[in-house]
């Protein structure tokens, strides 16, 4: 090419950069994608973390982007199904209630359960970005104590205690016929001395005071370790497993550069790290930029 032709073009490329023109980046199929990212949250703490890791892992690569934490799960997944949404992080056992008449998993093996959800998603056009390496679900917590006085430390382990034992549940866990209160004492064969309904906002108090014995805690709530609670290991898989997952819109599959930097993701947080991230947020008070920030750099993301 003629020298001159090639200033030329150069020339024209800045100008048209210096006049607020973008030129979008492209994929490996050379089809045009957008540098700007739009990341979906639920309206808690460690999803605006995760929304956050992501973003800035992507704007590390060179894009930019945007948090939009005002939607539910079943809102996000419609929006990442409709390419409104590029992706966000969502919990497995809770993606067969987006869809209709689905039949409950055949076990709740936690493989199982991701495998299951892993092929749903996919038949339903969206993209399955692995696993984050965590699980928010309902796990059973006594006091630390407890645990340590009667080597308790699994649900197996609970059945000498659990007719003297006072559950504190709220009312979803406790009338969840398939996933909740009553599978657990159908698998493993035990009844609770007595079961009292309260708010969710009230059992961490009401353990901590001992008014209940044993309450279901979702498993990355930071109250476990700020009320010293020990988390009983459900060995025989009767709740539902809730293993957070990165959904992915379809557009973006073939971004190499989106879906390389996304897949460092994949088991990056066990359940402990996930809650420690979430008391930096709701008891040292720290923004969610802040926390992501942080802990990429000690993992040397960043």
């Amino acid at each position: 090419m003629d020298m001159v032709i090639q200033r030329s073009i150069v020339l024209f490329i800045v100008l048209l950069m210096l006049a607020g023109f973008v030129i979008p980046a492209c994929s490996a199929a050379g089809e045009t994608v957008s540098k700007t990212v739009v990341i979906g949250a639920m309206p808690f703490n460690e999803q605006y973390i995760l929304a956050e890791i992501a973003g800035q892992l992507l704007e590390k690569e060179g894009y930019s982007y945007e948090v939009n934490s005002g939607l539910n799960n079943a809102m996000l997944y419609q929006g990442v199904k409709k390419g409104q949404i590029d992706l966000y992080t969502d919990y497995t056992s809770a993606i067969p209630t987006y869809f209709e008449d689905q039949e409950p998993f055949p076990n709740l093996d936690p493989d199982s359960v991701t495998l299951k959800v892993e092929e749903m998603v996919i038949a339903d056009g969206v993209v399955f970005g692995g696993t984050v390496g965590f699980r928010n679900d309902y796990q059973m917590a006594v006091r630390d104590a407890f645990a340590a006085e009667n080597e308790v430390k699994t649900l197996s382990d609970l059945a000498p205690y659990a007719k003297d034992l006072v559950l504190g549940s709220d009312l979803v866990f406790h009338l969840d016929e398939i996933y909740g209160l009553p599978n657990l004492e159908k698998i493993y064969e035990y009844s609770f001395k007595e079961v009292i309904p309260m708010e969710p906002t009230l059992m961490f108090e009401a353990i901590k005071n001992s008014q209940v014995d044993i309450v279901p805690a979702s498993s990355t709530d930071s109250r476990i370790d700020l009320f010293n609670l020990t988390i009983i290991d459900d060995d025989k898989a009767a709740l539902a497993p809730y293993d957070s997952i990165i959904l992915i819109t379809k557009s973006r599959e073939k971004d190499t550069v989106f879906m390389s930097t996304l897949a460092k993701m994949q088991d990056m947080l066990d359940t402990e790290t996930m809650r420690s991230l979430n008391k930096a947020f709701d008891l040292d008070k720290k923004d969610a930029e802040e926390i992501a920030h942080e802990f990429l750099i000690e993992q040397g993301l960043l």
